[in-house]
């Protein structure tokens, strides 16, 4: 995760009902009914600081409340540093880490001591910082110190566990354009940092790939020495026992000369642009504006807070939503980072019909905190929302511990919250006017906007020139030999052969729909299903599956470049991922293929083992999902296809093997379709009856 501290709380739509909202302005102000007591001043806790012999930091902390100890090291590293062709080697370096175990303590054993123990140990590696933390009860910790040195030392990083951590990333890279806020986060990151920064960059399939067993155990070398960690040990025990114990735990544990370069700067050049991401499958649209923020360590950060405050529940909250009901949640976040900038941000979700609107009414709520100072009700109220949420941040000696470790990392000063406190209730009305002329530049604003714009008020061209983005997760790469004129004309013959061995194309691109009652068997986690429906298929890009399940009756249906899902409940878009894969599947539906074979470019690939017999391989170079023909050498029908398409661990090989081919009309068509994927079955499809060119109605295309 990235450890970065926003400034306010997102505004959600469920705060409240309308009437809620109504009857909560019409009282009188709280102020008027209640005296409140001034908060507190903040008490540490006392901390001994003390260098390891190795130059390792620790601040121990004795808390006799509880019999545990708790024990947190944080060390100076981070998916910043890693090579802009490996991005997730820091994420998996963290996670195997702790899965991995080591030497002594192999994950999955450590996995049973630490049940046995009611114990707990954990890993990570984020954008600036990674960390090891274990929790034992007293009577335990010789045991939790030997495994936390052993795992900060003699990381084992096997195999096995670094492919399931890429497995992991895999699946995570598959899913991220199903979440319409994930999309707009991650592109508006990429807006304000840019796309290749350390600050806004993020796996690729091709860079989870490329990441080897030598490259981890590098980068934990690198990074991973005593005078380059610094651990906070806080619960049930004496200080100076305590310091015994990490003195022989880490004894041999040897300090490093390297120096660990500075984190990455940020460039920033402030300028206006509006970006659009297509996502025909949602009807709301996910707006987010802003430009570059600030550091925690300004001095105007109290100010910032306040300011922020009222921007986004005093303005944008009432105007957006309570006054003018477009929004689903809307909110103003002016974020700031311990070592590099933050990111301003403005955003909405809102109808789609109101999308254009929103985004002005943005701007000149922007624009208003620029111009007059803020009413005396409105800095009381967003004072009193920071300083009375602030105790929370201290409400118990782990998290006021874990925030003197991270300030001491960051090189803050231990009572930097105390003092942003006792800003925050200094800041007057002409602070938040200057501190907002200075830091919001409502002119320069980039906009980003995820949605159907077909469906958008006005055109996102109305408010300037519109960047189209592109968020379309690149497949990994089949490696292949190049085609050569000799390998593409070898495969122009053969792939003629296979059309005629199918019915020839005169009669294959005369079947405009396919019609089939089907009997489906999925092999899911929980064993295999068997479900019936129906399919058509009308060419080129349209499909519709009617599937019977315990649930009841769900139709999907694929038209162009949409999808969605009609079931009892209603209907809703399908998501985005599973769209694309089904028009990779009409894209490599043999009757449409071998029907047009003298559109497409064909590379033969020679003989090879497939389905326990020889076939021939000939290479579809298709731009939407080239694929594999594989052909028997005799009768040359297809026996399968091999392709690409996304499985429940991100993208994979997937094996068809086609069979049972029957004669219908003056075609051969496949009545079993078998797919597998790395050597397992995973799905099954038989024909139980098959008819072409039926009549179509229309309305079986339409939402």
């Amino acid at each position: 995760m990235k450890n970065r501290k926003y400034l306010s709380t997102v505004v959600a739509a469920v705060l409240a009902s309308g009437v809620w909202i109504s009857a909560l302005w019409a009282q009188k102000n709280p102020k008027e009914q209640f005296v409140h007591p001034p908060l507190g001043k903040i008490t540490l806790p006392a901390v001994e600081s003390v260098t390891l012999k190795n130059g390792m930091r620790v601040f121990l902390v004795e808390d006799h409340d509880y019999p545990t100890i708790d024990l947190r090291a944080m060390i100076r590293t981070g998916s910043v540093y890693e090579p802009a062709d490996k991005v997730g080697l820091a994420a998996i370096t963290g996670t195997v880490l702790r899965t991995g175990g080591s030497a002594k303590f192999p994950g999955d054993e450590l996995d049973r001591l630490l049940e046995k123990l009611g114990a707990s140990v954990e890993s990570s590696i984020g954008e600036n910082s990674g960390y090891v933390s274990v929790s034992v009860f007293k009577e335990d910790i010789a045991t939790g110190l030997e495994v936390m040195a052993d795992l900060l030392m003699r990381p084992l990083f096997p195999d096995e566990k670094i492919e399931l951590a890429k497995i992991e990333q895999r699946s995570a890279i598959a899913r991220r354009n199903d979440d319409v806020g994930q999309i707009t986060n991650r592109e508006f990151e990429k807006l304000i940092y840019g796309a290749q920064s350390p600050y806004a960059r993020h796996p690729e399939y091709a860079t989870i790939d490329a990441i080897s067993r030598d490259d981890i155990v590098a980068f934990h070398r690198h990074f991973f020495f005593p005078n380059n960690v610094l651990m906070a040990v806080w619960g049930d025990f004496s200080a100076k026992e305590m310091r015994r114990k990490l003195e022989k735990a880490f004894a041999t544990w040897q300090p490093s000369r390297e120096q660990v370069p500075p984190v990455p700067t940020v460039q920033y050049q402030y300028d206006f642009s509006v970006n659009y991401v297509h996502k025909p499958d949602v009807n709301q649209s996910n707006i987010m504006l802003g430009h570059i923020g600030g550091e925690l360590n300004n001095p105007d950060f109290p100010v910032w807070l306040v300011m922020n405050e009222i921007l986004s529940l005093e303005r944008l909250f009432k105007r957006v939503r309570t006054e003018e009901g477009l929004a689903y949640s809307v909110w103003g976040r002016f974020s700031a980072n311990y070592d590099h900038p933050g990111i301003f941000s403005c955003g909405c979700q809102t109808k789609s019909q109101s999308t254009v609107k929103a985004i002005r009414l943005i701007l000149e709520e922007l624009e208003k905190l620029r111009t007059a100072e803020v009413s005396d009700e409105e800095l009381a109220r967003a004072k009193d929302s920071f300083l009375n949420g602030f105790v929370f941040e201290f409400d118990s000696k782990a998290k006021i511990v874990n925030r003197l470790l991270t300030y001491a990392y960051f090189g803050y000063p231990p009572d930097f919250m105390e003092k942003t406190r006792q800003a925050v209730e200094k800041v007057t009305k002409a602070d938040i006017l200057r501190v907002a002329k200075e830091y919001l530049r409502p002119d320069k604003v980039r906009i980003l906007v995820v949605g159907k714009q077909e469906d958008f008020d006005e055109p996102l061209a109305v408010l300037g020139k519109v960047n189209v983005i592109d968020i379309t997760i690149p497949a990994p790469a089949e490696k292949i030999p190049p085609p050569t004129p000799q390998t593409l004309a070898q495969g122009r013959n053969l792939i003629e052969l296979v059309s005629e061995a199918c019915g020839s194309p005169d009669v294959l691109e005369k079947i405009a729909n396919l019609q089939a009652a089907v009997e489906l068997t999925m092999v899911t986690p929980g064993g295999e299903m068997s479900l019936t429906g129906e399919l058509l298929i009308v060419y080129p890009d349209r499909m519709r599956v009617v599937l019977t399940t315990p649930m009841g009756s769900v139709t999907m249906v694929v038209k162009g470049d949409e999808g969605w899902m009609k079931t009892a409940q209603g209907t809703m878009p399908m998501p985005q991922a599973q769209v694309e894969s089904y028009k990779a599947s009409l894209a490599r539906d043999l009757v449409w293929v071998l029907g047009h074979w003298p559109d497409y470019r064909v590379q033969y690939l020679g003989e090879r083992e497939f389905a326990g017999a020889k076939a021939i391989d000939l290479l579809v170079l298709n731009e939407r999902a080239p694929f594999h023909i594989l052909a028997d050498p005799k009768t040359m029908r297809p026996v399968g296809t091999i392709y690409q398409d996304i499985s429940e661990q991100g993208p994979a090989q997937h094996e068809e093997v086609l069979s049972d081919y029957r004669q219908l009309g003056y075609a051969w068509i496949p009545f079993r379709s078998v797919v597998s994927v790395g050597g397992k079955k995973r799905s099954e499809t038989v024909f139980k009856e098959v008819r072409l060119n039926v009549p179509v109605d229309p309305a079986w295309f339409e939402k």
